[in-house]
């Protein structure tokens, strides 16, 4: 358990909370849904900026809400274009074997910048006591963090240095925020991802060993069996083999939640805004494995229609658990982020899988 020093002169302990309420968002989650498919997804600009309304309002440090400054129209705006660029894109890519080539040579080169501008348009539209946030990243190490050193994981080390690239990726983007002109500051161990997914591949393998070994059994005890008892068996076998996917699937939830909240903990430990805060929690990892669990069965279970509800009950928890040491320098930070940046990088991430939304 993450500890503060509230014996350290001129700080004060703020603790964080989540207000939301679940049969308030389900009812906002209902009602943009419908609209947005009534509209042909033209109100999704709006169900978009009421759902981060109602999330960042409700998230608050010493009962000072957070907002989200974009509007339905800004959203709008972006969303048309980036779908206007995806048509023109698939028009030209249906023509010639090379204009496919060429777009997806274009996709492959814009995919930094949407990165880049997704990222950027979501930190400067979410703001705190009136003061915004901004990310200063740039376009070559968004290449390099994003897609090559990925892609040189992957292939050259088969993935050994996957966890060591995701670190990496955390550290740049947090090491890019400020609020106020005041840097944010990461300090993870990449020790602690690859204890995340080497747990993970654990769960895992337990449960593929105990699949095979059980199948292999089995199927001892058919070729033992008489053509009687052995028909029997096999009839119950389809049965047995869902189970045991079934609990296949469970693993896989509960490798998911275990490699995610061993990630998540450090890194609400490991960060600090530069002379203003000190961020720390307490968050147990059992409890956010019961956590995402219950969630992934409600989810299940409902449809989907449980997700609003898993929404409130994850930001809940996790802000419950979220404790921050504050400099006074926390009350002088003034706002250095100004006007009103387009959409459409968000937008068009969204529409090439390179969205990465904070929200």
């Amino acid at each position: 358990m993450s500890t503060l020093d509230s014996t350290t002169p001129n700080t004060r302990i703020a603790q964080a909370k989540f207000t939301g309420q679940s049969g308030e968002f389900f009812k906002i989650w209902i009602v943009n849904l419908l609209l947005s498919i009534l509209t042909l997804g033209i109100y999704s600009a709006w169900a978009k900026v009421h759902t981060n309304q109602y999330l960042h309002g409700h998230t608050k440090l010493e009962d000072h809400g957070f907002r989200y400054l974009a509007t339905p129209l800004q959203i709008l705006k972006g969303r048309l274009l980036a779908v206007s660029v995806f048509i023109v894109i698939t028009i030209l890519s249906s023509l010639t074997p090379m204009l496919a080539l060429g777009m997806s040579l274009l996709i492959l080169i814009a995919t930094p910048w949407l990165i880049m501008q997704s990222i950027r348009f979501n930190m400067r539209m979410t703001s705190y006591r009136n003061i915004r946030f901004s990310f200063k990243g740039n376009y070559w190490e968004i290449v390099l963090n994003f897609l090559l050193l990925p892609m040189l994981a992957l292939f050259f080390t088969l993935g050994i240095a996957l966890p060591w690239v995701h670190q990496r990726i955390d550290k740049y983007i947090f090491d890019n925020l400020s609020v106020g002109g005041q840097p944010f500051k990461l300090n993870t161990d990449v020790g602690q991802y690859y204890v995340a997914a080497l747990v993970a591949i654990a769960i895992m393998m337990a449960g593929i060993i105990t699949i095979v070994i059980f199948a292999v059994g089995y199927g001892v005890v058919i070729a033992q069996a008489g053509d009687g008892a052995g028909e029997q068996l096999t009839n119950t076998l389809m049965g047995l083999i869902v189970l045991l996917y079934a609990g296949l699937l469970l693993l896989n939830f509960v490798a998911i939640a275990v490699s995610r909240g061993i990630v998540l903990k450090h890194i609400i430990g490991s960060l600090k805004i530069e002379n203003v805060a000190t961020f720390k929690t307490d968050m147990s990892l059992s409890g956010y494995i019961k956590l995402q669990l219950l969630n992934s069965l409600m989810l299940i279970l409902s449809l989907g229609l449980a997700y609003p509800v898993t929404k409130i009950r994850t930001r809940r928890f996790v802000a419950q658990h979220i404790q921050v040491q504050l400099t006074e320098q926390a009350d002088t930070l003034v706002n250095d982020v100004q006007g009103k940046d387009p959409a459409f990088g968000e937008e068009a991430a969204g529409f090439f899988d390179a969205d990465l939304s904070f929200t």
